[in-house]
């Protein structure tokens, strides 16, 4: 039993990395502004698209053939590949993306466009945040059931999560050309 033991932790000190694993790291990469265009911006637009024109089932195989000539004449791979998961898979992916941003939104250290740290310790700006995530979770639940009568009335609700913050931290008469969160 005593060499086991001891095998155990002499292979814990020779497999490199083993005993020292970590998780990415809880410190910020991103201004909230970048955050806001990189995750926020883009997602929330599909959910407001979905208002507009109801999802549809997933996009039809593509031919070898056809994805070559889409990829001849299409280029980059961000116009190649935007077609992949359309419908109610693009518009769950939109609600995850929104409802886990809400929690991006809240890492310490993040800093607002002005050199000023978020405010995540203010009450109306958690409380913006946790809309946000309980919303879209409200429209991924919808988009799973593909009912589209749910997500039409979810998506209302991530607009005034949305608004919730904006009035206070990012909209005022001089937001378009004064650093945002104020």
């Amino acid at each position: 039993m005593k060499r086991l033991v001891s095998l155990s932790v002499l292979s814990l000190l020779l497999v490199p990395g083993a005993a020292s694993a970590q998780g990415p790291s809880e410190e910020p990469f991103g201004t909230l502004a970048e955050l806001m265009r990189g995750i926020m911006f883009v997602n929330a637009n599909k959910l407001f698209d979905a208002q507009a024109v109801e999802p549809v089932g997933e996009m039809p195989e593509m031919t070898p053939e056809g994805s070559d000539a889409v990829s001849a004449v299409m280029g980059s791979a961000s116009a190649r590949f935007a077609s992949v998961y359309r419908g109610w898979p693009e518009l769950a992916g939109a609600a995850v993306a929104l409802a886990d941003g809400a929690k991006l939104a809240m890492i310490e250290g993040r800093l607002c466009d002005n050199g000023v740290e978020a405010p995540v310790n203010n009450a109306d700006y958690m409380e913006g945040a946790r809309l946000l995530e309980e919303y879209s979770n409200n429209v991924l639940i919808g988009a799973r059931a593909q009912d589209y009568d749910a997500v039409w009335e979810a998506v209302n609700y991530v607009t005034e999560s949305c608004t919730h913050c904006h009035r206070t931290y990012r909209d005022g008469p001089d937001s378009r050309q004064q650093p945002r969160c104020q």
